[in-house]
């Protein structure tokens, strides 16, 4: 099993809050590709994952989620069997896949020390991915 962590700011995490406003149907599609993707048997790529080829992104993945007519993509980092989400948005135009990218990898370059991670800015999702996306805000006191 591949472990999932997710990047937290100021005891909140960016993904999950985005995820608190989400369809529900976007929700269920989420957690059914998370726990795809967490599973080392499944290969991360499409139609669930993308790897980016672009020089600069090519550390990179997105989670892609369409449901109900809207296009969800979840930029994360993937290391030695570790996922790390980072970033979720709406897609409606290219632009905004640039514009998430960018803002991904100038998050992991903070967030990494001599291409690791620094666990101080993320937290393990666990076992069970619902207790962490049940989509009600939650927030985390220095933990």
């Amino acid at each position: 099993m591949r472990k999932i962590y997710t990047y937290y700011n100021n005891g909140e995490c960016p993904v999950s809050l985005f995820f608190d406003k989400a369809k529900e149907k976007i929700r269920k599609k989420f957690l059914f590709q998370l726990e795809y993707i967490r599973d080392n048997g499944n290969v991360l790529c499409e139609p669930y994952v993308k790897h980016f080829s672009i020089e600069k992104y090519r550390r990179l993945y997105e989670i892609r989620v369409k449901a109900d007519g809207t296009m969800v993509r979840i930029i994360f980092y993937e290391q030695e069997n570790e996922i790390f989400l980072l970033h979720a948005f709406y897609k409606k135009d290219k632009k905004d896949t640039e514009k998430a990218l960018k803002t991904s990898l100038k998050l992991l370059t903070s967030i990494s020390e001599n291409n690791k991670i620094n666990k101080q800015y993320v937290r393990d999702v666990g076992e069970n991915l619902h207790p962490l996306f049940n989509f009600k805000n939650r927030k985390l006191g220095g933990n």
